[in-house]
């Protein structure tokens, strides 16, 4: 994979699922993809099972221009992240460039509360389905779902799918030119 790719985690500052992370994290480095990470505060964001991750920056900071895919990761404090308005505005900024945009488990609800969800394939835990639904997405369950730039994950179980969905995407978006060539 291109070593100029980058990848944003979107962390919740506390209850993000340490697994979507980090091994998300490991596989996106291991194919040459640098990775950041912004949460909601400059404190070390904490995690369900209690591992901790400095940000590099503010949620608030970010532009969608300075990343090829952004990452948003569940787990029960994603719920705040769908209530906070920096992260709406990213997430419709990532929309409008046409990034990789991926949302797992607690964190695709956000779709609704930015007012994005209609017309979107999309996966996520079944009890959160409904608004979802309500705002005009179109529920499947599947473990992951990819719609256009949009890249859903079910839970944390589905990380080894969304990792592999992520890299096809960004391979559909960059398009590696041979040394010598132009496009």
């Amino acid at each position: 994979m291109n070593e100029s790719l980058k990848a944003l985690f979107i962390l919740s500052h506390h209850d993000f699922y340490d697994d979507e992370y980090f091994v998300l994290k490991d596989i996106l480095e291991k194919e040459g993809i640098k990775t950041e990470v912004c949460s909601t505060h400059m404190a070390e964001a904490q995690g369900r099972f209690k591992n901790v991750v400095a940000p590099d920056f503010l949620l608030r900071d970010t532009k969608a221009r300075d990343y090829d895919v952004f990452i948003f990761v569940g787990g029960e404090g994603a719920a705040g992240l769908c209530q906070d308005m920096d992260a709406q505005i990213l997430l419709k900024d990532i929309l409008v460039e046409r990034k990789v945009l991926v949302m797992i488990g607690e964190a695709v609800p956000m779709l609704y509360y930015a007012n994005v969800a209609d017309g979107r394939k999309v996966t996520t835990l079944e009890n959160l389905k409904y608004d979802l639904e309500t705002g005009g997405a179109y529920y499947t369950g599947r473990n992951v779902e990819q719609d256009r730039d949009l890249i859903t994950g079910y839970d944390d179980k589905s990380i080894g799918e969304v990792s592999k969905a992520i890299i096809r995407a960004l391979g559909w978006q960059k398009k590696v030119v041979p040394q010598g060539q132009t496009t």
